[in-house]
């Protein structure tokens, strides 16, 4: 059985076979396979390839009439992996408040919907074909024509039938044998397999998978196994990816009438327009397409991406229409320099590298960002490239900018997707059309890059949707940039910026110097890389006072806006401050913060 398609969090499936001969059982084996159609392969549906077998039972139907009996009572059960007992992983909580758990095989046959048997041995050894076998009281005497029906539980799944939460057998099958004294084969499949091939003919691999069974058999291993445990423990968790599988055969492909689905025309073949150079491959693939797509005599990908290249320097591409290159799209303001980025960037290897260097060191790109009010009047878009460019930053360098001028930006280079905080209803339903897990990360991976915050397909990170970030269900290749309420109010009171006001507070009192001035001008250059000007130091001047009153005020409470507890209360704060100067300088922050030049490329 390969089970397939809606898969239910809390069920019972019966599966009946009908008897064609007179025989005599004792015992029933469950066995679980691997599929490559599985999550990890298997052998369960659940996220990582796992399951839970809440109760298994067999019942039987006998004699003309086929009268039903009572459940054929299971006395005992082997498995060929016995996990220890654990709660079940939150992944599945199904809001009962009750303790559910996995474990050995007896579970599977306690009569108990808490208990459920599992292989989860832990990552690197959970996703391999086992078994289970489960032994009669007493021997079943079935005449031909009788019939078994096997009843397996699956109840250790969440609350909500989705396939986030489903913890059911993948692909499984039953059989039936009449021997006394049936038990679950304790060599892996795999190993099973290594031994019937003769030994001088096994591969270093196998020689190493048989004897890494064997040293489990083994009592002077003891000390070693548990060694070799602990450390598969620390094994890594893997993560899947799906990949193209080419079909042997190729289905059939048809002009589809007015664009109908329903009306097929005649079939179509793999083919290139007749205008541009050939594609020789007598049966093309999609890989002869992509060589002929880069092909020097076919500079279109080319100008396609040196055109991206320029976009994200320029703010707007040499074509506007960055996603459409075509008849219907812009025409380029600069063809002759579009056409000399492609050739360089296909004499050059593809190499992208090279064209921001190019780029980078142009003195179109040098030039400042300042405009006369008659040049502006004149190329209000820049397309002559009179100026340097000056536009908002994308979604995730808003916050990159917010937490480098505080401080707490992280570094680290690369590894997996990261879950700052967000709202927790978010991945809930109704918001969400399933409940979803968002454990976010405390500590440096808080403040990783926008670039490795995790995002599901249907729920945007808020902070950077409002900042014209796509949906992660689309392609975009060019975004827009608008100019919204939501924006302001983002980079004023998401927890993540104002955990970086309060950074970057604590570093103008520590390290911006002894005077206001000073500290103003300190806060102004680590957030628009420059000093104040005279009108702007005395704005922000008079606004820090005015905080200053507003937190020394009787009655105020400046300590929530500095998000410190009650017992530390006492602490000394940075740079020796009193509260109602560290909460103004916290103000003063959230303000440079959020000013348009401190987001914006210039």
């Amino acid at each position: 059985v390969l089970a397939a398609g809606y898969a239910p969090t809390k069920h019972t499936t019966q599966f009946t076979v009908t008897l064609d001969a007179d025989q005599s059982i004792s015992a029933v084996r469950l066995e679980l396979l691997n599929d490559p159609n599985l999550p990890h392969g298997g052998p369960g549906r659940s996220i990582d390839g796992l399951f839970g077998l809440t109760e298994f039972q067999v019942t039987a139907k006998t004699g003309k009439k086929r009268k039903k009996r009572p459940a054929l009572k299971i006395v005992s059960a082997t498995a060929d992996v016995e996990p220890a007992v654990r709660n079940l992983d939150s992944a599945y909580d199904d809001r009962s408040n009750q303790p559910r758990v996995t474990g050995p095989i007896a579970y599977a046959i306690d009569g108990n919907q808490l208990t459920a048997w599992s292989a989860d041995v832990g990552p690197g050894r959970s996703n391999v074909p086992h078994q289970a076998v489960f032994v009669l009281e007493k021997p079943f005497e079935a005449k031909a024509g009788d019939t078994l029906t096997f009843h397996v539980a699956q109840n250790h799944g969440g609350w909500n039938s989705d396939a986030n939460q489903n913890n059911n057998l993948g692909r499984f099958r039953f059989a039936v044998t009449g021997a006394p004294g049936a038990l679950a084969d304790p060599v892996p499949a795999a190993v099973r397999k290594i031994l019937a091939i003769p030994a001088a003919d096994r591969t270093a691999e196998q020689v190493a998978e048989v004897f890494s069974y064997w040293r489990t058999t083994v009592p002077d291993w003891t000390e070693a196994n548990r060694r070799l445990d602990a450390l598969w423990q620390s094994h890594p968790r893997g993560t899947t990816q799906l990949v193209l599988s080419e079909r042997t055969e190729r289905r059939p492909t048809h002009r589809l009438e007015r664009g109908n689905f329903l009306e097929p025309a005649e079939v179509v073949t793999p083919g290139v327009p007749a205008f541009l150079h050939p594609l020789e491959a007598a049966n093309p693939t999609r890989l002869d397409f992509a060589r002929w797509l880069v092909d020097d005599r076919s500079p279109t990908a080319a100008r396609a991406a040196v055109n991206r290249i320029w976009q994200a320097y320029f703010g707007v591409g040499l074509i506007a229409t960055a996603e459409d290159l075509g008849t219907q799209g812009d025409l380029p303001t600069h063809p002759e320099l579009l056409d000399w980025l492609a050739v360089e960037l296909m004499e050059h290897g593809w190499s992208q590298k090279h064209i921001h260097r190019l780029i980078v060191a142009s003195a179109v790109y040098q030039q400042s960002a300042a405009a006369s009010p008659e040049l502006l009047a004149r190329d209000p878009a820049n397309q002559l490239l009179a100026r340097g460019p000056r536009y908002r930053v994308d979604a995730e360098m808003v916050r990159d900018v917010a937490l480098a001028a505080s401080g707490l930006l992280s570094t680290e280079v690369g590894g997996p997707s990261v879950y700052p905080p967000a709202p927790e209803f978010l991945f809930q339903p109704p918001t969400s059309y399933g409940p979803k897990i968002w454990a976010y990360d405390l500590g440096a991976d808080k403040y990783r890059r926008g670039l490795y915050t995790f995002r599901y397909r249907s729920v945007p990170y808020p902070a950077f949707e409002n900042f014209d970030a796509p949906r992660g269900d689309v392609a975009c290749v060019r975004r827009p940039r608008s100019n919204t309420p939501l924006q302001a109010l983002t980079t004023l009171n998401e927890s993540l910026y104002l955990e970086c006001a309060r950074e970057l507070a604590r570093r103008i009192v520590v390290d911006g110097g002894v005077s206001a001035a000073e500290r103003l001008a300190y806060a102004v250059r680590r957030c628009l890389s420059r000093d104040p000007q005279p009108a702007e130091l005395e704005t922000l001047t008079n606004f820090l006072n005015a905080q200053k009153e507003r937190f020394a005020a009787p009655g105020a409470d400046p300590w929530p806006l500095l998000a410190v507890a009650d017992a530390q209360k006492t602490e000394p704060l940075p740079g020796n401050a009193m509260a109602p100067d560290l909460a103004a300088w916290t103000a003063l922050s959230r303000v440079i913060l959020n000013l348009d030049e401190t987001i914006t490329k210039e």
